[in-house]
């Protein structure tokens, strides 16, 4: 197995491998952000596929130290050598473009009503207008990626409900599918998602990334979420609520919290002495 290139972008900073007579694109362990990353990028994935939606289709991949790359720019050598191991990764694809925001408009809102409710029911914070996380092949076709920056199983193994935060309202509104959403609709996205087999999908993932009992603990969890359609219905609301913090508000914000830290600097270097 060889690496071929990477692609700078993102925090895993995924590197393109030969494998036998296979392009593979890897996302590397090591550059993805929190222990979870790489099971919610796995779970979205495959949920999406399972749903109808044109997600990637994830697969296993173990970098070992036969792997060569020689050649590779020293801080990316660094990164997968601390990502050998198992990882994850899809077919590399040559003929496919990252769409942008000036793209949207091209695009109809509606037809994508399902992949807002996966970003909703992942807790996915990454898809923003300026980092759609899609894909056109040269064919016209849009493929849905990226869900590693998911926060459903954080909130699921914290036991927080993570999503009726400000921050995280604020992120899910300024999703680019962001649009209402019917009765009918939500309640047919949860019975398709309800539908699915999660034990299947959780033996999927080696035990070395979640052993029996982690799995165990999740199932119940999920069995809870399911048993109250994924709590969908007040998180819409609470996301239609919820009002989007401007650019003037931010930096107040940000100024406020930074003269609060210099205080609390100041304060303890006082006591200090």
């Amino acid at each position: 197995m060889k690496v071929l290139s990477y692609i700078i972008g993102g925090s895993s900073t995924p590197i393109i491998v030969q494998h036998e007579d296979q392009k593979i694109l890897v996302k590397l362990s090591g550059g993805l952000s929190g222990q979870h990353s790489i099971i919610s990028e796995w779970f979205g994935n495959r949920v999406g596929q399972l749903i109808g939606l044109n997600t990637r289709q994830p697969k296993w991949i173990e970098l070992t130290t036969s792997l060569r790359y020689e050649n590779i720019y020293v801080e990316v050598r660094d990164l997968i050598e601390k990502s050998l191991g198992v990882n994850i990764g899809f077919e590399y694809l040559d003929d496919v473009q990252p769409l942008t925001h000036n793209d949207l408009s091209a695009l109809n809102l509606e037809n994508y009503s399902n992949t807002y409710l996966l970003d909703v029911l992942m807790i996915n914070i990454d898809r923003t207008r300026q980092n759609l996380n899609l894909l056109a092949s040269s064919n016209g076709e849009i493929i849905i990626s990226d869900f590693d920056s998911s926060l459903i199983f954080y909130e699921l193994l914290k036991g927080s409900l993570i999503a009726k935060d400000n921050r995280i309202l604020q992120a899910l509104k300024t999703n680019p599918f962001y649009q209402p959403i019917d009765k009918v609709t939500l309640q047919e996205f949860i019975e398709k998602v309800n539908r699915l087999n999660f034990d299947e999908i959780f033996d999927e993932i080696p035990s070395i990334l979640l052993d029996k009992q982690s799995k165990q603990d999740l199932l119940s969890k999920i069995n809870k979420k399911m048993i109250r359609g994924w709590d969908l219905l007040d998180t819409l609301k609470s996301i239609d609520n919820t009002t989007i913090e401007s650019e003037s508000e931010r930096d107040l914000r940000i100024r406020n919290n930074r003269e609060k830290l210099e205080q609390l600097v100041r304060l303890t270097n006082n006591r200090s002495r």
